[in-house]
């Protein structure tokens, strides 16, 4: 089964690998997952939802992930993406593997040490620099990466198409492919900024502003402080003036609290987690310090972030697809076996072809399954929604 993809990017010891960690452990034993498909760079995250089994009275029984006291765990893959140094657009680093993954990442988390304490090469710093200069280095660096590769043979490319009749959309998606852009993507990028009309008179500075709308529109990057227990306040006010949005977290009180979650320290990630008596007095001091700090109000949680990417950012729902309308169950009796992360404005005919090809390709009708009445091919699935699929080929 697909899932939502995103990416992890950072230079050398802002705390990516840490935060990688964090976003890829569940606080629950979750071994359905075909996590051996998997490669070394890529793990799962865990995007929470509450489960409709209550409204059916039967406990689910999810094919991947799982289901906790009502909360589904819906798998979101995360992919440690090599990070880009100074230098990269001009052939330092490891650009080919960073296209590779970009190809995959739908939406990308920039993490940064909002301490300062780390050099643009990733060196340890005993002295702290400015941490939003990373910001703009690295981002600068990504477009710059991508606009070399976009308009290398250009001339060429250029010629070629402009004697052909396709549009510019179609043309520019035989270059540009290999960064996972489509055809409809395209078109989205060109109406959002003006660009030549014939691909020959496009400059290198097209396709900068090309790129730049890549990441803003296509490929979205999320900006994440880390290291936020080390970051001097005026460093976080820093931070939030040069972009309000962005999230400040601590992977390393993340991890903690996981690893304390493991060994049976506290009995839930939340805020509101009791200290067993296993605790020594340093390890409920270090708790109750971790509990402090992620009380700021600045401070934000990691499930919080990956909730708001997949829902917010790049606005996908949860639907569950079921084969009977009565009792929510599969033909094997499982109950809500699937739990789909779709994009808003999928219909119910595109979600007939997600669970099979034959299935969407003879599609009679969907029901939905809380109110029993038939819905149409152009019924757009709403969150939460469970729907029955109706088709020929049953």
């Amino acid at each position: 089964m697909s899932t939502v993809k995103i990416g992890l990017i950072g230079k050398p010891n802002v705390g990516k690998s840490t935060l990688f960690s964090a976003l890829t452990k569940a606080p629950v034993d979750i071994a359905n997952y075909p996590f051996t498909t998997l490669k070394p760079n890529v793990g799962i995250g865990w995007l929470t939802a509450k489960c409709p089994e209550a409204e059916i009275g039967s406990r689910c029984t999810p094919r991947e992930g799982s289901c906790v006291n009502g909360t589904r765990f819906i798998p979101v893959e995360i992919i440690d993406v090599p990070g880009l140094i100074p230098g990269a657009s001009e052939g330092k680093g490891m650009g080919n593997e960073f296209l590779d993954n970009i190809r995959d990442s739908e939406a990308i988390i920039h993490v940064f040490d909002a301490s300062g304490r780390t050099a643009p090469d990733g060196t340890p710093l005993q002295e702290s620099r400015d941490p939003v200069e990373d910001i703009s280095a690295i981002e600068n660096e990504m477009i710059a990466w991508m606009a070399d590769r976009i308009y290398r043979d250009w001339d060429k490319f250029a010629r070629k198409a402009d004697a052909s009749s396709e549009r510019m959309e179609r043309i520019l998606e035989t270059k540009i492919g290999t960064f996972g852009i489509k055809e409809k993507q395209i078109s989205l990028i060109l109406t959002k900024d003006a660009f030549p009309a014939k691909l020959s008179h496009w400059e290198n500075s097209h396709a900068t502003r090309f790129a730049s709308l890549v990441f803003r529109y296509i490929k979205p990057i999320i900006r994440v402080a880390n290291k936020c227990d080390a970051a001097p306040p005026e460093y976080i006010e820093k931070i939030l003036k040069f972009d309000e949005s962005i999230y400040f977290i601590s992977g390393e009180y993340e991890l903690t609290l996981e690893k304390a979650m493991g060994a049976s320290l506290i009995n839930t990630l939340d805020m509101g987690f009791v200290v067993s008596q296993k605790a020594n007095q340093a390890q409920r001091n270090a708790l109750e310090k971790i509990r402090a700090f992620l009380s700021s109000s600045y401070i934000t949680r990691m499930d919080q972030i990956l909730s708001h990417i997949v829902r917010d950012v790049l606005r996908y729902v949860v639907a569950y697809p079921v084969a009977d309308e009565g009792t929510w169950g599969d033909k094997k009796g499982n109950i809500l076996p699937d739990a789909f992360l779709m994009p808003y404005g999928t219909t119910a005919h595109e979600m007939a072809f997600r669970v099979h090809s034959d299935i969407g390709e003879g599609f009679i009708k969907a029901i939905d399954c809380r109110t029993k009445r038939a819905i149409g091919k152009d019924h757009v699935i709403e969150d939460s929604e469970v729907v029955r699929i109706v088709s020929k080929t049953k």
